[in-house]
């Protein structure tokens, strides 16, 4: 195959796993790769290009996360559907091409500004900054007493988790608390298996890092998985709560397997048709789940505070390293953050936008029947703040999604659908509620 041929320039500025990921735009732009075409595997091309797996799994992971590559659990990669849709060209791939403009937005890294309480935030900002002594440092390492208390009482009440404020590690982002998390665990644990459809960027982290990284399914818990798992028991990307049964079987997995349960609380506040489901953490003895909360979504993405519950065990293997890390999180925003909960508004604010994303959810599924009848099957609504549709059409989700931004409409597709048709994301929280009827006529307009 051309691929495994391919000459890499050990000397060149551009990192040996970006060279590769160029090489696969290249021959997918030029229809040498063409949809469903299977590349070779991470060992096979490693060998044959006389490179570390890590960086081959670190270019083909970097290409799934693009929508160039499809990653099929114990199958391998395939050529994602997307060289049909790009005229033929001999220009390089790393040329620089006009994105199309975007008018609607369903993607999942946005929020709709008005829904932000923005002055009363600055009123809370403007306190924090008259704390001239906790301003005139870096900020507690493992962040600010002050919000690890606030957020132990909140999370234990919002999301029924159980933990000391000692407990609680905040950063600047989930990325940076992996970052700590990969610390602590090597070298004894250096695999990683994620809840399908996965999370790209904690995937390319990992991998950077030389772990192993898969997938996995709930319902097939078996004792050959690596010894952490990477799970969001809310499942905002399929749209519904994991059942009991599949939590209480999780739990009894990692005692019986000696192994941590990652998991991402991504929304679990937003559940719109009952109340939401208490976390994973809350559910067990507190020994085998690392938990994760952010406020990327309950507040703004640009609000970069994101914290981790550590269990006692890696609590005490993060006290022995905590002093080689800095605060990654704004000492200001912090102090901010934990008055902003103290006073009960985070409490209210959720309160409305549940009511809002609410609006929005029936609101957009009542306009898809309405638009699509029966070309569109919603799978699953009732959690997080996106739709999974099944769309009735012969097209990839990947051709979907570039068809949908060519007529100026962003939308997310499910790589990992097993259904005979393929499925979407839908994402309510940036877009107004106004532009979603006008949105989903120029969906249909892109794809029938």
């Amino acid at each position: 195959m051309l691929l495994t041929n391919l000459k890499l320039d050990q000397q060149a500025a551009a990192p040996l796993y970006t060279q590769i990921t160029d090489a696969i735009k290249k021959l997918l732009y030029n229809e040498q790769l063409i949809t469903g075409d299977k590349l070779p595997s991470v060992r096979k091309l490693a060998a044959a290009l006389q490179v570390s797996r890590t960086t081959v799994e670190s270019a083909y992971n970097q290409l799934v996360a693009d929508g160039y590559l499809q990653n099929e659990p114990k199958r391998g990669y395939f050529a994602a559907a997307l060289a049909g849709l790009r005229k033929r060209s001999d220009a390089p791939v790393t040329q620089s091409i006009e994105p199309p403009a975007v008018r609607y937005n369903f993607a999942n890294n946005y929020i709709d500004p008005a829904s932000f309480p923005t002055k009363l935030w600055r009123r809370y900002l403007n306190r924090a900054l008259k704390n001239k002594d906790l301003l005139a440092g870096y900020g507690e390492p493992q962040g600010e007493t002050a919000l690890r208390r606030t957020l132990a009482k909140y999370s234990s009440a919002a999301r029924g988790v159980i933990c000391t404020p000692e407990q609680i590690v905040i950063g600047a982002g989930v990325q940076s608390l992996l970052q700590i998390l990969i610390d602590i665990l090597q070298p004894d644990i250096t695999g990683i298996a994620l809840e399908a459809p996965g999370f790209a960027q904690a995937e390319r982290l990992f991998a950077s890092h030389g772990w192993q990284v898969s997938h996995f399914s709930t319902e097939q818990l078996e004792a050959t998985l690596p010894r952490l798992l990477y799970v969001s028991p809310s499942n905002p990307y399929k749209g519904r709560s994991m059942s009991p049964q599949q939590r209480l079987a999780l739990l009894r997995w990692a005692t019986q397997q000696q192994a941590y349960l990652l998991e991402d609380d991504y929304n679990g506040e937003f559940r719109y048709f009952s109340r939401p489901v208490s976390s994973l953490q809350g559910m067990s003895d507190g020994s085998t789940v690392i938990y994760l909360g952010s406020f990327s979504r309950l507040l703004l993405p640009s609000l970069r505070i994101s914290y981790m519950v550590l269990p006692p065990l890696l609590l005490e293997r993060y006290r022995q390293l905590g002093h080689l890390y800095n605060q990654t999180s704004s000492t200001i925003e912090q102090l901010a953050l934990a008055d902003f909960i103290d006073a009960g508004a985070l409490r209210r604010h959720v309160k409305r936008l549940r009511k809002l994303y609410s609006s929005k959810n029936v609101l957009l599924r009542q306009a898809l029947t309405e638009i699509f009848g029966s070309k569109i099957i919603v799978r699953a609504y009732e959690s997080g703040l996106h739709l999974r549709l099944a769309v009735a059409t012969s097209l990839a989700a990947a051709e979907l999604a570039e068809l949908a931004l060519h007529n100026s409409v962003r939308i997310l597709p499910v790589y990992d659908s097993n259904g005979t048709l393929p499925e979407i994301l839908l994402s309510f929280a940036g877009i107004q509620e106004n532009d979603i009827r006008p949105a989903l006529l120029r969906l249909k307009q892109a794809w029938f």
